[in-house]
């Protein structure tokens, strides 16, 4: 705001904008300059055009202003405040700085060295100019960097990103190509075409053929004869996986028996393979192979007359069938691989009971969608054990004690028909020694009696629980899981579970909550529980999803 008349009485123009423009009623003072600007001459009219071309920058009016500038070199173009800068600074706000070092090299070749004060000045503004508009001097990193560290760098780098890097420069090629380690493994995961033998050759050379792992996408395009070309000249590989959609045969049965170190084969779930296949392999490969993954077997093993060959070396089997309905002879593979510590038979007809026992190292058994109908013999070495899906699992077994292996870490049953006294019985060692970790029993008809310690195990060392499903009411589900004080992760998905369990949950010290389909919660429960740093997967009921649906699901399925 203008300071009143009476403050500026007896004050010339010049003085009057100074004194507005110090208390920042910058248009007040451009008022006033511009009336000094037309009322004088000479110096004084330098000084008034340099006074009002600074209140129009504080209006961000600059063009006026750099207008005002030139007038100033017009007039003394030997003196370097009352045009050069100012013209120059003006251009820099404008956003162009490359003219306004062109100002500041005109003004330094008309203002003579001694001729004012302000030369300084302009050569220093010249200088910071010159020096913000030269191209930084940049240096190679992978040239600069210690090779370990240029190494690390390039290892995050996927296949393809390295070889394109080989193009950059000389330099950038020389360090790529003398690290063999950067080489041996070979991931045609981000190939946009096939590999061409050439290729090939180029890459195995640089690892100077100590591949040690292959992971070939079908889409890569590698046939036999580059399959053969691979297996055969790095005796050093141990890793083999097949990946993508389709279907592998031959490339892969009549390239492995080249390999000499070859340890572990895994075909993904995408790309099927058939038993004979299967079989072909593990025969090529039985001295050395201690991992198997086929997880798309298609075809009936009845059509094939070979079974699995000896497998002593084996540790790891993962065997699951692209569709149901097949038998499988599970009391022939416990045979021939004597040494294994983790199987998984998915999706085969077991049917009848076995002797998991008769694998004294075992310490993992999978049998999701096996059909089998009589809980196996289990050996003291199991940590994990999950029986998901078998409808018709038996609880009866006679005689017997429910065998409770005391290393268990991990019991998953859901889909069957365990009731919770079974539950307790196969957990019952596990718990007593502190070992149980993660105990997923939901999507099963619940036998609750009353009280929650009467049904269920109680256990101070499980950390994950799953009650998806269970038709129990909410406060039952919230003393339920008190019985475990230190549970994190918790599934409560489709169930009768509202905010108040929500509420409880959070302050029992749950971080990651699952309760998709649950119909009583509110958003604002669950906004409120992310409030509180807990990780909530929730989405709105369905339909055909929500508790009273599966509820009605299992009752028509004998769940």
């Amino acid at each position: 705001m203008a300071p009143p008349v009476a403050d500026e009485e007896g004050m010339g123009p010049l003085e009057r904008g100074r004194r507005r423009y110090q208390q920042k009623d910058y248009s007040g003072s451009l008022s006033a300059f511009t009336e000094a600007v037309n009322m004088s001459s000479g110096y004084m009219k330098l000084m008034a055009l340099d006074h009002r071309a600074a209140a129009q920058e504080k209006l961000q009016k600059f063009q006026p202003a750099l207008s005002d500038a030139k007038k100033m070199i017009d007039l003394k173009p030997e003196l370097s405040k009352v045009g050069y800068l100012r013209c120059g600074k003006v251009l820099q706000l404008k956003g162009n700085p490359e003219l306004a070092l062109k100002i500041y090299e005109r003004g330094l070749g008309k203002v003579k060295i001694g001729t004012d004060d302000e030369r300084t000045m302009l050569q220093m503004m010249h200088n910071k100019t010159k020096r913000a508009l030269a191209p930084k001097k940049v240096l190679d990193p992978l040239v600069f960097l210690p090779l370990e560290l240029a190494e690390m760098v390039c290892q995050h780098l996927t296949m393809r990103d390295r070889v394109i890097c080989l193009a950059v420069s000389k330099p950038w090629k020389r360090l790529l190509e003398s690290s063999h380690k950067l080489w041996t493994t070979l991931d045609t995961t981000f190939a946009k075409k096939s590999m061409n033998h050439k290729s090939l050759k180029a890459h195995l050379k640089r690892s100077n053929y100590t591949l040690d792992h292959a992971i070939i996408t079908l889409r890569a395009g590698l046939d036999l004869q580059k399959m053969t070309y691979i297996t055969s000249s790095c005796k050093n590989l141990r890793t083999l996986e097949i990946r993508g959609s389709g279907v592998i045969g031959e490339s892969l049965t009549k390239s492995v028996p080249y390999s000499r170190s070859l340890n572990s084969v895994s075909v993904s779930s995408s790309c099927a393979i058939t038993p004979s296949a299967v079989h072909e392999t593990l025969t090529s490969l039985r001295k050395t192979i201690t991992e198997a993954y086929f997880l798309c077997v298609k075809g009936s093993l009845h059509s094939h007359s070979r079974d699995f060959p000896q497998l002593d070396c084996l540790k790891i089997l993962q065997y699951k069938a692209a569709e149901t309905g097949t038998n499988f002879d599970i009391h022939r593979l416990i045979n021939v691989t004597p040494n294994l510590e983790s199987v998984a038979i998915n999706n085969w007809v077991i049917g009848s009971t076995f002797d998991a026992c008769l694998w004294p190292k075992l310490q993992q058994l999978d049998l999701t969608d096996s059909h089998i109908t009589l809980l196996p013999d289990l050996p003291p070495t199991l940590k994990h054990l999950i029986l998901n899906n078998n409808r018709n699992l038996r609880v009866d077994i006679g005689d017997r004690q429910f065998p409770s292996p005391p290393l268990l870490e991990t019991f998953a049953c859901a889909g069957t028909t365990l009731n919770n006294s079974a539950i307790k019985d196969i957990t019952r060692e596990s718990i007593k020694r502190g070992n149980l970790k993660t105990l997923l029993i939901g999507r099963r008809l619940a036998d609750s009696r009353g009280r929650a310690e009467d049904d269920y195990p109680a256990s101070e060392t499980v950390e994950e629980l799953s009650l998806a499903s269970l038709w129990e009411q909410e406060h039952q589900l919230i003393q339920i899981v008190s019985l475990y004080p230190n549970v994190r992760k918790l599934d409560v998905s489709s169930t009768k579970a509202t905010g108040v369990a929500v509420k409880a949950f959070v302050q029992m010290g749950v971080q990651y909550l699952k309760m998709n389909e649950c119909s009583e919660v509110g958003i604002d429960a669950v906004d409120w529980a992310r409030g509180q740093g807990v990780a909530v997967e929730f989405n709105f009921p369905s339909r055909s999803g929500n508790a009273r649906g599966y509820r009605d699901s299992a009752l028509a399925t004998g769940y």
